[in-house]
């Protein structure tokens, strides 16, 4: 009895299943449609007629049919009335045989609409500024972006009225909008009249500082990040450098910067004083870190971080690192002080490190004072360092140096993207000697300068190129950590980690000029991975006729990354006949 129900029970499955199918294949062999239209327009039709969607409906009946066949034509009309097209001619037809109805649209699309006439209206605070103040009436009549001639379509009347009113929103007027805008189309001459009238609203300027959410930290560490002074006009680019600032600055794990535009007075009226809102939420006064890696530079890695953020009660922040890698170890610490009102950011360091690498084993300790200033695209700083070394050489005498140095530096950063560029370049110098000689083993000065640009070759191919020159003048009296090796995951790829330099026994030691460079092509195969071709050269030398420029070459993948971009290269190096293994993360600069 129960095989007899079982079976029962899947056969009434299958008749089901069978009728559905029926009834689908029934309403697409008795409805057929076809849409004979430019191919301009073609994808629109098919994408949004009710027709289309009904075709294959297992329910639909003739009557249902019948319908959407009288209404298409009027639907159609009004599609293409968004792309400019306002006097189309539409020829439909449905003929039935053997119980299949075929339904036919010709759509012919006739002249479209050009722009004729543009009139752009103001009131408010914008009519009555000076015509020399951004952003001013002429100017954004003259940055609309549909101009007179041009083909009338919905989409592009939207962007253009969008575009206006974000020009003003930004800057001096966030209370802007479009009061009243009207198209009148001429169906006997296809054309466009644009009718925009536009209120701007009063100019508002930037009011005076709030800020909610400080517990630990003095009201000062937000201050001094703010760039926007009371009375200055308002403009959105300076609230979201001020948020950047904040985020960046380490303080807080949330923050909010926004300006009241609405503002009003003690009696409800409004008022043209933005007074700038900011709301954080502290970090965590102390934060510890563990983390394991890998690097084909320096081998595995462990590290142990510790942050305390709020030193002393005086929102000084320190920073503890302890890493441990195969090749190098090095223990340091850093305190980093609040940004002062003029823009400084002062710290202090102390770091230990040891390296062996290449038969060259150095121990070193060295302490300083930084200060740095300026935006993140063109940030310069001042330093003083007390440096002293020990070096151990393979096959030939050890060495023990110190010095007292001073230094300055710039980096010039014009990109499209901090993390993912794509266009733009970046530019480092940095220059730091001995001037004393009493203080160090001999005066030097070195010298370095590294650049990096990147360009778009089309949309889906970038081209990017890289550059780094050295030069350490003066008696053969620095210390090892100012000469230069080459060789590695972000120099000449192709060769290990700083085997590019000056024999010395049977070591590989710093060279007093630097030359090295790269010219890399990447095709993105998708929006987050590509493949990579490049060639590298470069040489560490005691001279600069004893530069012997070492070529490497080779294959990658690129990953876009939220960090950055991660590649992975196989390289061959030329001079030592071998292939080697390279990964790198983020934009080293």
């Amino acid at each position: 009895m129960q095989d007899y129900l079982a079976s029962a029970k899947y056969l009434l499955i299958y008749l089901l299943l069978f009728i559905v199918s029926g009834n689908t294949d029934a309403a697409e062999n008795h409805f057929q449609l076809e849409i004979d239209a430019p191919s301009t327009v073609s994808e629109l039709l098919n994408k949004h007629l009710a027709i289309v969607k009904s075709r294959s409906n297992p329910r639909i009946t003739q009557t249902e049919w019948q319908r959407l066949y009288v209404a298409t034509p009027k639907e159609i009309q009004n599609l293409l009335a968004t792309e400019g097209y306002f006097s189309p001619e539409i020829l439909p037809s449905m003929t039935t045989q053997n119980g299949v109805s075929l339904v036919k649209f010709k759509v012919l699309l006739g002249r479209p609409a050009k722009v004729n006439k543009i009139d752009i209206q103001f009131t408010g605070g914008i009519s009555q500024q000076s015509t020399h103040t951004a952003p001013s009436m002429q100017s954004l009549q003259e940055n609309w972006s549909l101009k007179q001639g041009e083909q009338f379509t919905q989409e592009a009347w939207d962007d253009a009225k969008r575009q206006l009113l974000v020009s003003l929103l930004i800057t001096r007027y966030p209370n802007a909008a479009i009061s009243n805008s009207k198209a009148s189309i001429n169906p006997t001459d296809h054309s466009a009249n644009l009718l925009i009238e536009v209120d701007s609203g009063p100019a508002i300027l930037f009011g005076h500082l709030s800020i909610q959410g400080l517990e630990r930290y003095p009201a000062s560490v937000v201050e001094n990040l703010n760039p926007i002074k009371p009375g200055s006009e308002y403009k959105q680019s300076d609230l979201l450098t001020f948020q950047s600032r904040l985020q960046e600055s380490g303080y807080f794990s949330r923050v909010e910067v926004r300006a009241n535009t609405q503002a009003t007075d003690d009696h409800g009226k409004p008022v043209a004083i933005a007074p700038v809102l900011v709301s954080v939420k502290e970090n965590q006064s102390m934060k510890l870190g563990l983390g394991a890696g890998f690097s084909t530079n320096t081998g595995a890695r462990t590290t142990a971080t510790l942050d305390i953020l709020n030193l002393f009660d005086r929102g000084w922040r320190m920073s503890n690192s302890l890493k441990i890698e195969q090749k190098a170890q090095s223990i340091s610490s850093k305190i980093r002080l609040p940004t002062t009102a003029k823009g400084y950011r002062d710290s202090l360091s102390a770091t230990v490190d040891h390296a062996n690498i290449e038969g060259q084993a150095t121990t070193s300790s060295k302490v300083g004072v930084q200060r740095a200033w300026g935006s993140r695209k063109r940030e310069q700083h001042i330093v003083a360092n007390l440096l002293t070394e020990h070096v151990n050489l393979d096959g030939a005498a050890s060495s023990s140096n110190y010095s007292a140095t001073i230094g300055y530096g710039i980096t010039l950063r014009r990109t499209d993207h901090d993390l993912s560029p794509t266009r733009g370049y970046l530019l480092n110098a940095q220059f730091e000697g001995a001037p004393i000689e009493q203080l160090s083993s001999g005066r030097f000065l070195q010298t370095y300068l590294k650049g990096q640009t990147y360009y778009p070759v089309t949309s889906s191919t970038q081209l990017i190129a890289r550059a780094e020159l050295g030069l350490v003048s003066g008696k053969n009296s620095a210390p090892a950590a100012f000469l230069f090796r080459a060789g590695g995951d972000q120099s000449v790829r192709g060769y290990a980690y700083q085997s590019l330099g000056v024999e010395e026994g049977d070591a590989i030691v710093g060279g007093r000029y630097l030359v090295t460079g790269s010219i890399e092509m990447i095709q993105w195969l998708t929006q987050s991975w590509g493949a990579a071709v490049f060639f590298d050269f470069g040489d560490a030398a005691n001279t600069a006729k004893t530069l012997n420029l070492a070529t490497g070459y080779g294959l990658g993948v690129r990953w876009k990354s939220p960090i950055g971009p991660i590649g992975a290269d196989i390289a061959y190096g030329q001079r030592t006949d071998e292939y080697r293994m390279h990964f790198n993360i983020g934009v080293a600069f």
